[in-house]
């Protein structure tokens, strides 16, 4: 979840693509202080969203305790002006968000919690100072209003807020190997600063006593005679969580909305206060209807509001298309197809009812999507969340709802519920609506697909409003149609307007990335397989289309610039880089990036993604290539210790996987093993190779319609990065050198996996590319109608911008030209699918 919040973050900047957010075009909204010539004695630099000031001749230390102020859209610059004029004069450095649409972003009801409302972070030099600093700056903006800084201590009632932590920047990894901000704790070691929704010091940090009354006030709060008692959390948001409660002297079971004031504002600027008044408002006025919750009434406490609801029975609409949608795994014969829709109509025809309740009593929702309907067991529904709600006839232009939800701008007040209600309808027979965001003339191809599928005549249904079919001029993209290129004598072409799609969205002149990605480029950089440019340049280089030798300078440029300690592994690092520009005709550069690499540490993962196993898998490759022993000794090396780790022995810094999978499992080791069985002859890899296939077969289950699937927590996983497709591609590796019926009828159960009818995302790592290629690897030759009828459902997530094929990305938030999510996954599945020839080493880099 929060990294699904954080992804938001991404989506600020550009319509179409993940964009980093300091590119926010807010220049109509920067703060003067921001613009023009640094102050006098001063430098300003930029650093994403932030404009730093630092007094020449200054130098920050590496850590301690900072200030933090908050504040409000409304009173920002006024904030600003004041503190800057303390801090300015005292000559303490001190950064502050450029703009007030930056501050409306970061203080956005779906932002994270932890930080958000810090408007000013100012660096003191010295506790003396620390105290000093706080004490002027509260005389000055004391009064301002801005939100409680969750992750701080807060000084007293107003805006400013303390906090020990970075002042530099500094990386480690964390316990899942990830590059983290660091502190040094007092051995010198790097250890993460965590950043939590709660204020924590590190176990060596004695506060100042200054700070003494703040710390008491924070301990002593609390929430009094408060006459609920929270049972648990069950969801947050920026404004506020979520709770199910008991009463403490009825023992009457509530849910709790929360509301923190000045925080989780919406684009009309409303905070959860407000908007949670107004859902207080709507509720008593709906009182008595049976499909809306009983409101028990309004509560504050610690200055936070709180409104009492009846705890309605039942699971969310979203939940309940989970748990029955006919899906790989389930049963998806015609029978149950039809028993699905039949439910499904049923309940959209209760949640129009509903609608048409509200409306009779002079409301308007506005924010209909499957999270805001219950679905009670008899299959009633009871709509929830009331925020947005508004009276018939009012109108305050504000787009209210979820992505794939929303109707779109422009839409009369009167027809936002029909969009909603249909859009909701077209998700439970076809969840992936937020394609109809990115092209509007993508709504009617989806109804189609859904009708079919389910056998559903043109009258079944909510009508789909005139709205969803217009299209909005600032749109560039357009739906691409079933018969369009997604048919074997099309390949040349398709992969043609793929790669010119990823031609097309280029940026050389940029250092960040090269290719539009998913937002994690941002964080692991742009060089790297999964997300860089690496990948994107491998699938145009295995699939027989131009990479231009500027995009190779720009490769090798970008894995200079990688910190000498993060250089990552096989998809996340330098070592992929290293594959790549060998690939690619480079030797050269390529033998020194895998140098910087191995220079860099080895990470404390096992697989093949950013673990050990691709680590070593590349190491074999040069040494094959090389000529070098001490390559293949340090591969053999690692197999041993990942062996041993299998066995249950200890390993310094290294643990078995989580969970199951290709890319984070133990399949990435099994491959190890098998490539140096195949070096070497000796059985002993071989047997190594049977025993971590085992470990990952083991957290497969079998399935309803009879296939396999890897189990993690409640989720049950057929993909390629971790889920059973993956792992049988592995299997089939092993089953080219010895005879095992166990394997083979593990096999046989995932192959199944790859023709799936309906999967959500389209990229190689975690959706349709990922299976369709596993299919055509694991399927025999007269199964090839299941594999092109999978081949030409590409067409529903398919998207054209110019002349260009484009896909989406993970959670279909935003267009991906990246390997592991977007159009280069998509080309290097189909370069399988159709160039393949049955050979894993065409899908993976390494094998």
């Amino acid at each position: 979840m929060a990294e699904a919040r954080q992804s938001l973050t991404y989506c600020a900047a550009d319509r179409d693509f993940f964009e980093t957010p300091a590119r926010l075009p807010d220049d109509g909204t920067r703060y003067p202080l921001a613009c023009g010539e640094a102050p006098e004695g001063w430098s300003r630099t930029t650093r994403g969203l932030w404009s730093v000031l630092t007094p020449d001749g200054v130098r920050l230390p590496e850590q301690g305790w900072k200030i933090h102020l908050s504040a409000t859209p409304r009173v920002a610059g006024v904030t600003l002006d004041r503190a800057a004029a303390v801090l300015l004069r005292r000559r303490v450095p001190f950064k502050f968000l450029r703009s007030r649409d930056a501050l409306l972003l970061m203080v956005d009801k779906n932002m994270a919690r932890g930080s958000s409302g810090k408007f000013i972070t100012v660096y003191p030099s010295d506790e003396t100072e620390l105290e000093e600093v706080v004490d002027e700056l509260r005389s000055v903006v004391d009064g301002l209003p801005g939100p409680h800084i969750l992750s701080d201590l807060r000084i007293g009632p107003g805006p400013v807020h303390v906090r020990y932590g970075a002042f530099v920047e500094r990386w480690c990894a964390d316990e899942d190997g990830r590059q983290v901000p660091a502190l040094r704790d007092p051995s010198g070691t790097l250890v993460p600063d965590v950043r939590s929704p709660v204020f924590a010091l590190p176990d060596w940090v004695t506060p100042p006593s200054f700070l003494d009354e703040p710390l008491a006030a924070l301990r002593a709060a609390g929430f009094g005679d408060f006459p609920y008692q929270v049972v648990k959390a069950l969801h947050f948001t920026n404004a506020g969580g979520i709770y199910l409660a008991r009463h403490r002297v009825s023992g009457q079971t509530v849910v709790l909305r929360e509301a923190r004031p000045f925080a989780g504002l919406d684009g009309a600027a409303a905070d959860g206060v407000e908007r949670l008044h107004r859902e207080y408002r709507a509720l008593t006025a709906l009182r008595g209807l049976d499909c809306v919750p009983e409101v028990h009434g309004l509560h504050t406490a610690w200055e936070h509001h709180f409104l009492a609801e009846e705890y309605i029975e039942g699971q969310t609409l979203l939940d309940a298309v989970l748990n029955r949608y006919p899906a790989v795994g389930r049963d998806m014969g015609e029978e149950a197809t039809r028993d699905y829709a039949r439910w499904a109509g049923a309940v959209i025809d209760n949640l129009g009812r509903a609608l048409d309740s509200v409306h009779e009593r002079g409301l308007r929702f506005r924010d209909v999507h499957p999270l805001n309907v219950i679905v009670r067991p008899d299959d009633s529904v009871v709509l929830v969340d009331f925020e947005y709600a508004t009276d018939l006839d009012a109108s305050d232009g504000l787009r209210v709802g979820a992505r794939g939800f929303a109707a779109p701008a422009g839409t009369a007040p009167g027809d936002v519920d029909d969009y909603g209600l249909w859009a909701t309808w077209l998700f439970t027979l076809l969840p992936m609506t937020e394609m109809a965001d990115f092209a509007p003339d993508k709504a009617p191809l989806l109804e189609a697909v859904a009708r079919e599928r389910f056998g559903l005549s043109p009258t079944e249904g909510p009508r789909r409003p005139a709205v969803a079919d217009s299209r909005p001029t600032a749109s560039t993209v357009r739906a691409v149609h079933a018969d369009d290129v997604f048919a074997p004598s099309e390949w040349p072409a398709l992969r043609d307007r793929l790669a010119e799609g990823i031609h097309a969205c280029a940026t050389p002149d940029r250092e960040d990335r090269l290719f539009p990605a998913d937002w994690e480029v941002f964080r692991t950089g742009g060089h790297t397989l999964a997300h860089g440019a690496a990948g994107v340049l491998l699938a145009l280089h295995r699939a027989g289309a131009a990479v231009p030798g500027a995009y190779v300078d720009w490769l090798t440029a970008a894995a200079h610039r990688v910190r000498p300690e993060a250089g990552g592994g096989l998809y996340d690092g330098l070592y992929g880089v290293a594959v790549v520009l060998d690939e690619l005709g480079r030797p050269d550069e390529a033998s020194e990036i895998l140098a910087r690499a191995r220079a860099a540490g080895d990470p404390p993962r096992a697989g093949l993604f950013g673990g050990l196993a691709g680590i070593a898998l590349t190491l074999c490759r040069f040494a094959v290539r090389t000529g070098d022993p001490a390559l293949f000794d340090e591969a053999v090396h690692i197999a041993e210790r990942l062996e041993t780790l299998r066995r249950g022995a200890s390993s310094p810094r290294l643990g078995l996987p989580s969970h199951a999978g290709l890319m984070y499992g133990l399949g990435g080791p099994a491959l190890l093993q098998l490539r140096l069985y195949r070096v070497t002859g000796e059985e002993r890899y071989l047997k190594a190779a049977r025993a971590a296939l085992d470990w990952d077969v083991r957290q497969c289950v079998p399935m309803a319609d009879g296939t396999v699937q890897a189990k993690q927590g409640h989720r049950h996983l057929p993909y390629l990065d971790e889920g059973s497709i993956g792992i049988a591609l592995v299997a089939r590796e092993y089953l080219a050198h010895a005879d095992d019926p166990a394997l083979a009828a593990f096999v046989s159960a995932a192959t199944p996996c790859g023709a799936a009818p309906f999967v959500r995302e389209p990229g190689l790592f975690h959706g349709r590319a990922g299976l369709v290629a596993g299919l055509a690897l694991l399927a025999p030759a007269d199964e090839d109608a299941q594999l092109l009828s999978a081949v030409r459902n590409f067409f529903w997530h398919a998207l054209r911008k110019g002349e260009g094929l484009y896909v989406p990305g993970a959670g279909l938030l935003r267009l991906s030209a990246d390997l592991a999510t977007g159009s280069a996954g998509v080309l290097l599945a189909l370069h399988t699918v159709f160039e393949g020839k049955g050979d894993l080493g065409t899908l993976l880099p390494v094998s």
